[in-house]
This record gives structure tokens, C-alpha cells and sequence, in this order.
């Protein structure tokens, strides 16, 4: 995974954490369902007019797209994001192909149609298509019902019983009980796909099926017993059933593809207040819920494909039953706070709500720390889509993008002064713990042991070895698969703190050494304690 250097408080990928699970990994649409109005018109006499209403018509998208180059070009400029391509796809028909800004800081190449971006989380409701239209072909004898177990034999969780018995729909649907990111920090160690899978089986579950906690790799899970049904890697089964057929060849779920397109963005991260590019990033271990990237034109084709019923070119990619399977509400991922208020819902690999007017909308947003944001919102009933990539650490502005646009296609105007204003906020991080601990010197700082009393190697059942040593007489620690170092600080007695890394990284964290007065037996790492797992034993 690639180090982070130099990034702002508040750039943290904590913020990841608590903004997908409090918006649900939202699209435009459900983060404006917080705050939107039914109609910011006033009363008008009868009978109402399709703004008045909200109703998605032919004239109203038409109003929206000659004012969407406008939208655009004011939330770049009001946050300074390098680079975005959108797309906008009605009745059939790609109304808006085009890129902006650059693909990469300090050097001139321009973003256009066919420019490949990140996709972030976007990639979960292609992969709910690639499996989808896996089941439209009828590669195997596969469903949605299908246990994890029968695909993926030896596969089991914390609970044996709920291991034998989680589908592919629950790990479609972010129910199968695994607590909020599980498996993130194990890529962000350097443990590959198949390992991660394999150690979920350590972390605590909620409640079965009566609880929502938005999993990248509970999804990926789900994705991969589908893939070893069909006798495919996934990166092969997404190519056979999707990418290939719609002719998409800027898109894939590999990083070697990735990484050898030249018309490719950079990721950008702000330092000092200016966004600088940022080496490439591999989300490879994640494939189906995170590792997609694409162009906006390989995009349009793909929400085309959906808006005609799953059909392209004459033929019926994914069954329209799949669809429906796809898009009905699976689990509440929002619950109603009370009577005539919205709640979202998710359905497989997609964000699902129900306007006031009745309508349809399913949206999936995407974020990585390093820096890339991404959005799709569809309106499957009135053949409606719009998709806005970015190149830049997530501010809300695909989000704001796409709401504002909605906004003028159902009412003439949008509903907030400012959109981005509205969804940035969700954005923000609050400081950790340690963050504000370590933000100032201990009042009374208790001298630490001796630093050989640390050295050795400390055991965890899910995350492996951890070896401290010294060097350049002071106290650092080496940890997974890829065995980066991390140095050590002193802050008072047994404790110590250090830089975290990743996608998921929040700063500094505190490195709490315990035992008795004459010996170290282990090491608490408190960013990696969410779930109790952060504790390494001495061995």
C-alpha cells in the first residue's frame, strides 16, 4: 500500500469510516434526501406544472443540461479538484460527454470522455451487474440465495451457524453481521484477497440480518463465491459478462490494467492547502467492491445498458428480474427518525430510495483518502442517469454535482444555496482520541523502561506478527505481509505513538505497552482496536 507524507489534519481515512456509515456509502440522492424540499416553488394554481410537481421530463433535462457545464466549473473552482469527467444519459441517449481540469497536477494533459478514473465503491453496483447478468446466462447453478459456503468450502465466520448460512445477497447487502470496513486494515498491512476472506472469520458479528455495516470485503466475499461458481477469477468474469460485451475497453478490475492505460489520472491529496498527485494506489485486493476504474464514456455506456432494461444491441444482458432483484430494498441502511420523514435502503451493491413523487432512485457513491470521488445516481423509470468522476480526495462535489443537476431537471432551480456546502460537512473528520492526545506533551511524563524491555516479536490471530526493535537508538515496530516500519514516540510511561498509513490511516496512534514490573507481555495498537483485534502478545 502507498505511504502517506505530508497530509493535512482532517485528511485522515478515518473520515472514511464514519462517512460511509453515516450516509450509507449514499449517492447524491440520499445525501439530499437529508435536506431537499419537495419543491422550493411556491403554491401555484391548479393545475401544477411539471416543476411543481417534480416530475422528470424531456424539457427539465434539457434545462439541466445547458446549465450543468456551469455547475461544474463552480464546484471545481470552489474546491480546487484538478480534475472530473461526467456523463449524462436520457431516454437513450448520452446528452453529456466531457471532461475537465487536468489528469494530473504540474503536468498539461487534459481529462476527456476516455480518461480512466478511479471508481472507488462505484464498483460495487457493476460487480452487482457483472453477477447479475452471470445469473442471466445461467453460468452455473447460482442465486442470490446461494450460502458463501457452497462456492467458497472452508469459508466461516466468528458464529459457525451464520457462517454456514450467510448468502451472496447478504454480503451484497451489508447484513451478513461483519462490524463496519472489516478487512480494510488487513490490506492496508499488505495481506492479499484471499487471506483477508479467510480472517474475517475473527472479527465479532452483530446481529444477522438485523444489521447494516457497510463491508468492502463482505462484498468482495459474496462476488468471489459467485466468481469460483462460474470457474472464473472475478477481474475475467466482469470482462466476460459485462465490460466485453458493451464494448467498454477502457474499464477493468485489475491494477496491471490500470496502471498501463496512459490516458489515466493521477490521485490528488491536499498538501498545504494545494492538491499534489499522489503515487498510484493498489485497491486490487477488494476488486468487486473497490478496485473498478473506468471512463466516464465506458460509464454512460454501462448506466445505458441499465436504463434500457438490462439490453444492448438486441440482446438482454441482465434479465430485467435481476434488475429488480438488484434494485428492491434489501435491508433499511437509514431508518426513518420518524413518521413522514425518508429512509434509504440497500439493495445488492446499490443505494435504493423512493422519491416523494413516487420515482426510482438508485445511486452509489465512491471515496478513497488517497484521493478519488465518485458518483452515480439513476432514475431507472424515467431513463435518467447521471455519473461525475473525480481525481481528488472526497469533498462532496460529485454529490453536489449530481443533486444540483436533479434539482433543475425536477424544479427549474436548485433547492440549497449550495449544495457542496450541504454535503461537505459529511466529509469532515473529527479527531481522534490520540489525535488530541497526542497533540500536546504529557503534563507529567513517566520515563519509559528500558527500550530492550520492548524488543521481540508480539502475535495476533488477525493481523499477524509484530516485531519491535531498535534503531538509531529509538523504538519501531515492523507489521504484515508487507512488513512496513513504523518509528515509535515516546509519550509517557508504556505509551507511545506512531504514524498510521493506508487508505484507512487516522493520523497518530497511540502504541500501548502492558505486562508486569519486570516484563513486557503486549501492545495494544488503538487505531487497529475498533473490534477488540488490535492487541498483539508477546510470543
Amino acid at each position: 500500500m502507498t505511504r502517506r507524507e505530508g497530509d493535512e489534519p482532517g485528511n485522515a481515512g478515518v473520515h472514511r469510516r464514519t462517512l460511509l456509515k453515516a450516509l450509507g456509502a449514499a449517492g447524491a440522492g440520499a445525501v439530499a434526501g437529508l435536506t431537499a424540499s419537495a419543491s422550493p416553488s411556491a403554491a401555484s394554481p391548479s393545475p401544477p406544472s411539471a416543476a411543481d410537481t417534480g416530475a422528470i421530463t424531456a424539457a427539465g433535462v434539457a434545462r439541466a443540461l445547458k446549465a450543468l457545464p456551469e455547475i461544474i466549473e463552480r464546484n471545481m473552482a470552489a474546491t480546487g479538484i484538478p480534475g472530473l469527467a461526467a456523463a449524462v444519459v436520457y431516454d437513450g441517449k448520452v446528452r453529456y460527454l466531457e471532461g475537465s481540469g487536468v489528469r494530473a497536477v504540474g503536468k498539461p494533459a487534459q481529462v476527456d470522455p476516455d480518461t480512466v478514473f478511479y471508481l472507488a465503491s462505484v464498483s460495487k453496483p457493476i460487480s452487482s451487474t457483472v453477477v447479475g447478468a452471470a445469473m442471466t446466462k445461467e453460468l452455473a447453478e447460482i442465486s442470490w440465495q446461494d450460502t458463501i459456503v457452497s462456492h467458497l468450502p472452508g469459508f466461516t465466520l466468528s458464529d459457525k451457524w451464520v457462517g454456514d448460512h450467510v448468502t451472496v445477497a447478504d454480503m451484497f447487502s451489508h447484513r451478513s453481521g461483519l462490524p463496519d470496513h472489516s478487512g480494510n486494515l488487513m490490506e492496508d498491512l499488505g495481506y492479499n484477497r484471499a487471506q483477508i476472506i479467510a480472517k474475517l472469520k475473527y472479527y465479532p458479528l452483530r446481529s444477522f440480518r438485523d444489521n447494516y455495516e457497510y463491508t468492502n470485503y463482505g462484498l468482495t466475499t459474496g462476488a468471489e463465491a459467485i466468481a469460483a461458481a462460474t470457474k472464473r477469477p472475478w477481474a475475467t468474469l466482469a470482462e466476460e459478462m459485462i465490460f466485453e460485451p458493451l464494448g467498454m475497453t477502457s474499464s477493468s478490475f485489475t491494477y496491471a490494467d490500470l496502471t498501463a492505460r496512459k490516458n489515466r489520472v493521477a490521485l490528488h491529496r491536499k498538501v498545504n492547502g494545494t492538491f499534489v498527485a499522489q503515487p498510484d494506489a493498489n485497491y486490487q485486493p477488494q476488486a468487486p467492491a473497490g478496485s473498478g476504474s473506468s471512463s466516464v464514456r465506458d460509464m454512460a455506456t454501462w448506466v445505458t445498458m441499465l436504463l434500457a432494461g438490462g439490453t444492448h444491441g438486441g440482446e438482454t444482458l441482465v434479465d430485467p428480474e435481476q434488475l429488480n432483484q438488484i434494485w428492491s430494498p434489501a435491508f433499511t441502511s437509514n431508518p426513518t427518525p420518524e413518521v413522514g420523514t425518508w429512509s434509504s435502503f440497500y439493495g445488492y451493491g446499490w443505494n435504493v430510495r423512493y422519491e416523494k413523487t413516487g420515482e426510482l432512485q438508485v445511486s452509489h457513491s465512491g471515496a478513497f483518502s488517497r484521493g478519488a470521488a465518485t458518483a452515480v445516481t439513476m432514475y431507472p423509470t424515467d431513463k435518467l442517469a447521471i455519473v461525475v468522476l473525480t481525481n481528488a480526495f472526497p469533498q462532496g462535489v460529485p454529490e453536489a454535482i449530481s443533486a444540483e443537476f436533479v434539482d433543475i431537471v425536477r424544479y427549474g432551480k436548485s433547492t440549497q444555496e449550495s449544495w457542496l456546502a450541504v454535503i461537505a460537512p459529511y466529509f469532515e473528520e473529527e479527531p481522534t482520541a490520540d489525535q488530541k492526545k497526542s497533540s500536546e506533551p504529557a503534563a507529567q511524563p513517566e520515563p519509559a523502561r528500558r527500550l530492550s524491555s520492548y524488543v521481540g516479536t508480539y502475535e495476533n490471530a488477525a493481523l499477524g506478527e509484530l516485531t519491535v526493535s531498535i534503531r538509531g537508538g529509538a523504538l519501531s515496530f515492523t507489521v504484515g505481509p508487507n512488513r512496513e516500519q513504523h518509528a515509535l514516540k515516546h509519550y509517557s510511561g508504556d505509551e507511545f505513538f506512531f504514524e498510521t498509513t493506508g487508505e484507512d490511516a487516522s493520523g497518530l496512534s497511540g502504541a500501548i505497552f502492558s505486562g508486569t514490573s519486570s516484563q513486557v507481555i503486549s501492545v495494544t495498537i488503538n487505531a487497529w482496536n475498533h473490534e477488540g483485534l488490535g492487541t498483539f502478545t508477546r510470543s
